[in-house]
């Protein structure tokens, strides 16, 4: 790994440490079916770069029933098509490969990756996916005028869910997607770090804009009530004590003006104006359209 690419790493896993302390080793990955489809493509090590990005700590990867579902069913579509391109002895020898890809990156979350049986755990959640996915849906009809069918898979659902559970990912997972729809609704939850395929290399993404926001929110209001050990009372004391001090500079500089206006009368003999900064008196008329 680059050294650019190590640091960044670096920081990314330290923010989450310090604003997310449930995303502690072992670090749990959930993989997605297109994730695992894009290492097997391009020979990736998964371990071995698992390891690096998350500085040697312990780790484990999972994988939702619902991915490997999809997974053999796509193994059986291309296995259907080549078959067909057999019987016309057509040579397709994408469709071959396509079918070993899907085979193995279903093998490997069968023998490497903790499986996660797909059942829905609440409503709320099935809300929010629904309701993202609409509103999704309904911004690519009114931009590329299409029906807004193109909808989330069942695998796709099921890591968001498990993604989002509680709003700020208290499942702990690390999600691994090549998927940019199943990405973006991720990135719009807080603290939900990323992993993506960039050719061979492996990346973690920084952390969104969500999670910034959420973790400012809560240092302002550490910040409002000294760390949550502030009391009502003493938060009323200190607003009254702002009142007086604010009250207290006003009659300052009201009495040094005072002063200033003194010292000038006595020097020059004549009374003491404050400079007044100049204000345009009417549009600029080289600006104006001429009168027809």
């Amino acid at each position: 790994m680059r050294h650019g690419r190590a640091k960044a790493s670096r920081r990314t896993l330290q923010f989450y440490r310090l604003n997310a302390p449930h995303l502690k080793p072992a670090y749990k990955v959930l993989l997605d079916g297109t994730f695992l489809v894009a290492t097997i493509r391009n020979k990736v090590p998964l371990h071995d770069r698992f390891a690096k990005i998350l500085q040697n700590e312990d780790f484990k990867l999972y994988i939702t029933r619902s991915t490997l579902v999809e997974l053999e069913t796509l193994t059986k579509k291309y296995a259907s098509r080549a078959a067909a391109a057999a019987v016309f002895d057509a040579k397709e020898e994408s469709e071959t490969n396509s079918i070993n890809f899907f085979a193995r990156a279903r093998q490997f979350g069968l023998d490497e990756c903790e499986i996660i049986e797909g059942d829905v755990d609440s409503q709320e959640d099935d809300n929010i996916d629904d309701d993202y996915v609409a509103k999704r849906n309904s911004k690519k009809a009114l931009a590329v005028g299409s029906s807004g069918s193109d909808d989330f898979s069942g695998a796709s659902k099921d890591i968001l869910q498990l993604a989002i559970k509680g709003g700020n990912n208290s499942n702990a997972y690390f999600v691994a997607t090549q998927d940019d729809a199943l990405a973006d609704a991720l990135r719009a939850k807080p603290y939900v770090p990323i992993f993506r395929l960039g050719r061979a290399v492996l990346l973690l993404e920084s952390p969104s804009s969500a999670s910034r926001n959420a973790t400012g929110t809560v240092e302002q209001g550490k910040l409002t009530s000294a760390g949550g050990t502030i009391t009502a009372e003493e938060r009323r004391l200190i607003n009254t004590v702002k009142k007086k001090e604010q009250l207290k500079k006003r009659e300052t500089m009201k009495e040094e003006q005072k002063i200033l206006e003194k010292r000038s009368r006595d020097e020059y003999g004549g009374a003491f104006s404050m400079r007044k900064k100049k204000r345009a008196k009417g549009p600029n008329p080289l600006s104006c359209k001429s009168k027809k």
